[in-house]
């Protein structure tokens, strides 16, 4: 058995950092205060595929403002010192270091550019469980077009350079497009994570052959008997 982990949503728990682009996105957009929407509700919205036009008009904005707040927010979402505020979840850790001590090969394939996930894996103090032949990311200058071809190369990529049969593979995602990606790169097992970006409501939809809250209930299934 191999595992593939995507990095925001199973790994990084980046509500933060997307709040923090909301609430400064409305900075000047003269919102009320009563409207902004709390963190639970904003991160609620984003899990359902709410777009970010509909999320503007729900904390108060007129159309032109919510469109221009939107489109801010995008850009603020993804900027380097915005990634500041992403964490580690609590499980991460534990889980990393079981995979390691049962020599079970892991690996993260993620939509991040190559210098932020580098970044990351130094600032957690991930470098202990991954060096750089076990992380496959987007090239910084590469413009992404497809995010479900750009990913399904990435795990095509990792299996081919780490050697291994992507039918023992397991694909830890948070969303349609690591789900998708996995199957056309025929990977053997597509395990869905509600923590991240997609709501577990969302997730059911795409079938996955398994769907966890958190690394705990991973850990049932790769230690399960049937996995073996």
């Amino acid at each position: 058995m191999n595992l593939c982990f995507d990095f925001d949503g199973p790994v990084i728990d980046v509500s933060e950092r997307y709040y923090r682009a909301y609430i400064d996105s409305l900075k000047d957009t003269g919102a009320n205060k009563n409207d902004i929407l709390t963190k639970e509700d904003f991160w609620r919205l984003k899990q359902n595929k709410v777009s970010e036009l509909e999320i503007g008009i729900m904390s108060g904005l007129p159309l032109s403002k919510a469109l221009e707040a939107g489109n801010l927010r995008k850009d603020l979402t993804f900027k380097s010192s915005y990634f500041t505020h992403d964490k580690l979840f609590d499980d991460v850790v534990k889980t990393f270091e079981y995979l390691k001590s049962k020599n079970i090969t892991f690996f993260i394939v993620t939509l991040r550019r190559k210098k932020q996930v580098y970044q990351a894996i130094k600032d957690f103090r991930l470098d202990k469980y991954f060096d750089n032949e076990f992380l496959f990311a987007v090239p910084d200058e590469q413009k992404i077009t497809n995010d479900i071809q750009e990913k399904y190369i990435l795990l095509v990529n990792a299996i081919n350079k780490l050697g291994i049969n992507p039918l023992d593979t397991w694909m830890i995602g948070d969303t349609e497009t690591d789900i998708h990606a996995a199957r056309l790169a025929r990977y053997g097992r597509t395990i869905a994570i509600s923590r991240g970006i997609r709501s577990k409501e969302l997730l059911e939809l795409l079938k996955p052959n398994n769907l966890v809250n958190n690394f705990s209930e991973l850990m049932n299934l790769v230690m399960s008997p049937q996995s073996r």
